[in-house]
């Protein structure tokens, strides 16, 4: 060796003598290493898939760039049955892809932990049930449990847990919700203590990124001093990751605004911090109560009364009650769903809170000339109980589609909504009141086909067909600025033993056929017509319905090409529908969609019979970008027949066909 490098390498040495007396060169004692110290978090956001995170992200950022938290996040699904708008990939491969884009997204706030659950992300459903089926509740809930225990956070974060959402938020919310008591019981899940040696763990607060009554928004609009930029451009700069979702499209930079996020407390071990505060984080260091009651304090009233709500309300708030959140569930109205022309049955409940029970008389207001019998009914209730009074509904024919406020009241027995006899309607005999809201829905009547249909694209065997108007006032997502020129429909459907035919004339000001034939999925990417088809006219979610998107054409021509989604058999319709016909043809105004779809494809295999009922809904989805590249999403607006939000995906908003 050279005197040169005996020289440094004496050096060098002399200079690390400090460094090594001190220990600081070599490794810890291992007593003094902790897993903690990679893995113990201050925030922790559980979600379903990538970019659900998307509504939290400018506050991830101010706490961890600038207040030196640190956070992960846990996701029940890598986001695999998803759409994909840069490439083919789907399944497995597109949940690596999406894997790759939130990784890249949280860098830009400093996230480094993320975690993947890697339950199947199947298809869109705004059902718990159906989410439940498919994932499965206690597996589910474990896997939380593990990840909590384990990241040991301070706060978690998650979504909103009730109806009227994707159903796997409804589910990874109140999974979340569960784990932040259960991952402090040793009695839950005790194998992950004894056989994998990890603690409990009992966070402090739990917070829904959810712009509900009592929320606190934290702004996004200031400057984040370490990267000398406002929340809202990191946000943007992060979320434009998202670029198989089409991110990018709504993400730009500079950001269009800078709207404020909003969190609301559901469970807290502390006093809740001041309205106003800039942080999730506030108020931890002191000392831990877990008595503390959020939101309004149960009712105390000796009686109430309340419209019996649909199944995906009663059991959110059953589900609510168990895990102590229950004001979170009142915050959604009861409703109930009901065809213009049509009868339907509407229960009130009536709980009694006192030992004595109570008796009397139930009222229901409707809107004029909706009566289809008497709109009172006597009522008894036992002490501490609860029973339910049921009223007859008729929707007259000319209502239109809305929702229509109810009123309901208890009398007591002696009729004056004064003070009574012992018995009578609340602690001194009071009136008690309560609401509610009815869904009216369109109707039409499915006719039987007027000789054989050719599905061919010409209407001409149509003639003897009522139509049904879908104006662009119809529309429930984006916008429509040219009216019914920008998108509009007409619609025919009829049947026969073997099919259910129909007939939609589109009119459209610019037509766009941007997906390749060897990519038929995701319909709403594009223009194109979906039918929804619910034989048994009851269905709870879209297992048991049929769905199919129909593109009028593909980047190769005029041909047609269907898939069926989110139903219980996806894809092509070559594989999933092999019955199913359809045709397209391109007119002046628009273009025409033509199909016959074998009721032997259907959930059920067979045609409804005469005087049934089945659920039904036509779905228009309009992009105007010409020059948008393929498979590009250009989705611009969506409208309906039966144009509530998320119609497609919620049965109960389907309209009612009725067989003749």
């Amino acid at each position: 060796m050279c005197d040169h490098c005996l020289l440094a390498g004496r050096w060098l040495a002399f200079a690390l003598l400090p460094l090594m007396l001190s220990g600081s060169v070599f490794p810890q004692p291992i007593e003094q290493m902790r897993s903690d110290h990679l893995l113990k978090v201050d925030l922790l956001y559980i979600g379903a898939h990538p970019d659900d995170e998307s509504g939290v992200t400018a506050t991830f950022a101010r706490e961890v760039l600038d207040g030196g938290a640190k956070a992960a996040i846990v996701l029940i699904t890598r986001g695999e049955g998803g759409g994909n708008a840069i490439g083919r990939e789907l399944g497995p491969s597109l949940g690596i892809l999406r894997e790759a884009e939130i990784r890249r997204s949280a860098a830009e706030y400093g996230v480094d932990l993320v975690y993947f659950l890697d339950k199947t992300d199947f298809f869109y459903t705004l059902s718990d049930q159906a989410t439940y089926d498919v994932w499965g509740y206690e597996d589910t809930l474990g896997r939380v449990v593990r990840m909590v225990r384990l990241l040991q956070p301070d706060v978690i974060v998650t979504m909103w847990p009730g109806p009227g959402t994707h159903g796997h938020h409804q589910v990874a919310a109140r999974l979340a919700t569960e784990a932040f008591t259960a991952a402090a019981d040793p009695d839950r899940f005790p194998a992950q203590i004894e056989d994998e040696y990890l603690r409990t763990w009992q966070p402090v607060k739990l917070y829904y990124n959810a712009r509900r009554l009592g929320a606190i928004f934290i702004p996004a609009g200031d400057i984040s001093p370490s990267r000398f930029m406002s929340y809202a451009e990191i946000k943007s700069l992060a979320l434009r990751n998202f670029r198989s979702q089409g991110f990018d499209r709504r993400a730009t930079v500079p950001p269009r605004g800078a709207g404020a996020e909003a969190f609301l407390l559901a469970k807290t071990l502390v006093p809740p911090s001041p309205q106003g505060l800039k942080t999730l984080l506030g108020g931890l260091e002191g000392p831990r109560d877990t008595g503390i009651v959020l939101g309004p304090p149960p009712s105390t009233e000796p009686l109430s009364i309340g419209m019996v709500p649909r199944s995906d309300i009663v059991r959110y708030r059953r589900w609510a009650a168990e895990h102590q959140v229950s004001w979170v569930a009142d915050l959604l109205p009861a409703a109930l769903s009901i065809g213009s022309g049509m009868t339907g049955a509407l229960e009130a409940e009536v709980v009694s809170r006192t030992p004595d029970g109570a008796s009397g008389r139930v009222r229901l207001d409707l809107p004029e000339g909706w009566a289809d019998g008497p709109l009172q009914s006597d009522y008894e209730v036992q002490g501490r109980g609860e029973t339910t009074v049921s009223f007859t509904v008729r929707v007259p024919d000319d209502v239109e589609q809305g929702s229509y406020p109810v009123r309901l009241s208890a009398v007591p027995a002696d009729g004056t909504g004064q003070a009574g006899a012992a018995g009578a309607a609340g602690a001194a005999g009071q009136t008690v009141e309560g609401s509610g809201m009815i869904d009216v829905l369109p109707v039409m009547d499915l006719a039987p086909a007027v000789g054989p249909m050719e599905i061919d694209g010409d209407l001409a065997d149509w003639a003897g067909i009522e139509p049904h108007a879908i104006p662009s006032y119809h529309i429930w997502s984006g916008s429509l600025p040219g009216g019914d020129d920008d998108c509009s429909a007409v619609f025919r459907a009829a049947y026969d033993e073997a099919n259910l035919y129909v007939a939609v004339d589109v009119r459209d000001d610019a037509v766009v056929c941007n997906i390749a034939p060897d990519d038929i999925k995701g319909h709403w990417r594009s223009d194109a017509v979906e039918i929804c088809v619910d034989p048994f006219g009851r269905s709870d979610n879209t297992l048991s319905v049929f769905k199919a998107g129909i593109f009028p054409g593909t980047t190769a021509g005029p041909e047609p090409r269907a898939a069926r989604d989110a139903d219980a058999r996806q894809g092509v319709i070559e594989k999933t529908a092999p019955g199913m016909r359809v045709a397209s043809r391109f007119t002046e105004t628009g273009y025409v969609i033509e199909t016959a779809i074998p009721w032997a494809d259907m959930p059920g295999g067979a045609a409804p019979r005469a005087g049934e009922t089945i659920g039904f809904n036509v779905v228009i989805y309009d992009g105007d970008e010409t020059d948008a590249g393929p498979g590009a999403n250009i989705g611009k607006a969506r409208l309906a027949w039966s144009y509530r939000p998320s119609a497609q995906a919620l049965p109960y908003y389907y309209g009612r066909a009725v067989v003749r």
